[in-house]
C-alpha cells in the first residue's frame, strides 16, 4: 500500500513537471509562435529542464530520495523526447528550410537546361540528350514533391526527396558555389596588383585587406 502511494505521488510529480514544461514551450515555440533560432530554443529547453527538475524535487512525495531518483531520470528523458518534437515543429516554420528542396531541384533544372544547350551547340548530342533526360526527371520530381507537399499523400516519398535534395545541395551545389565565389573574389583582388586598372585599385585594395 505504501509503495503504491509513493508511486502515485512520484507519477503525479512527473506529470506536474511535464505540464509546466509543455505550457512554457507552447508560449515559446507553439503553433501560434513564430520561428525561433535552434540555439535559442536549446537554451530555453535546458533552462526549463532545470526548472522541471527543481519542481519535481521540491514537490512533496513519499518513498524517499532513492525511490524518487528513478522517476526524476524518467522525467528528464521524457522532457528530452518532448523537446525533439518541439524542435521538429519549430523547424517546420523555417521558410528557408522549407524552400531548400524546390530551390535545389529548380537549380538542377537550370543547370541541365544550359548544359544541354551548350553541348548541343558544340555537337555533343548524346550528352545533350542525357542532360535533357536528367532535366525531365528532376522536373517530374519537383512536380511530385509539390503534390506531396500540398496534398499530404505519400509523405515517406516526400521525405526521401527532401533527403536527396539536401544531399545534392550539401555535396554538390554548395561546394561548387564556394569554389566559384572564391575564384571570383581572388580575381577581383588580383586587380589591386595591376597598376593599369586604376579605377578599381582602391576598392580592390580595401577588399584585399578585409579578406587577409
Amino acid at each position: 500500500m505504501f509503495k503504491a502511494t509513493a508511486e502515485a505521488n512520484n507519477l503525479a510529480a512527473v506529470t506536474n513537471a511535464k505540464d509546466h514544461y509543455s505550457m512554457a514551450m507552447e508560449k515559446i515555440c507553439g503553433g501560434d509562435q513564430p520561428y525561433i533560432r535552434p540555439a535559442q530554443l536549446e537554451l530555453h529547453h535546458q533552462h526549463l529542464k532545470n526548472e522541471c527538475e527543481i519542481l519535481f524535487n521540491y514537490t512533496r512525495k513519499m518513498g524517499g530520495e532513492e525511490f524518487s531518483r528513478q522517476y526524476c531520470e524518467r522525467l528528464l528523458k521524457e522532457l528530452d523526447f518532448m523537446y525533439l518534437n518541439y524542435k521538429k515543429h519549430n523547424e517546420g516554420k523555417n521558410i528557408f528550410a522549407a524552400a531548400k528542396t524546390p530551390a535545389t531541384l529548380f537549380t538542377l533544372v537550370l543547370i541541365m537546361y544550359f548544359a544541354s544547350g551548350i553541348l548541343g551547340v558544340i555537337g555533343m548530342t548524346a550528352l545533350a540528350n542525357l542532360c535533357n533526360l536528367v532535366m525531365g526527371v528532376v522536373l517530374l520530381t519537383l512536380c511530385l514533391w509539390t503534390y506531396i507537399r500540398y496534398s499530404g499523400d505519400m509523405r515517406d516519398v516526400g521525405s526521401q526527396i527532401d533527403v536527396l535534395s539536401s544531399t545534392i545541395f550539401r555535396e554538390i551545389l554548395k561546394p561548387a558555389y564556394k569554389i566559384i565565389s572564391d575564384q571570383s573574389l581572388s580575381h577581383f583582388i588580383s586587380l589591386a596588383d595591376d597598376p593599369g586598372i586604376s579605377n578599381f585599385a582602391t576598392l580592390a585594395s580595401q577588399v584585399k585587406q578585409k579578406v587577409s
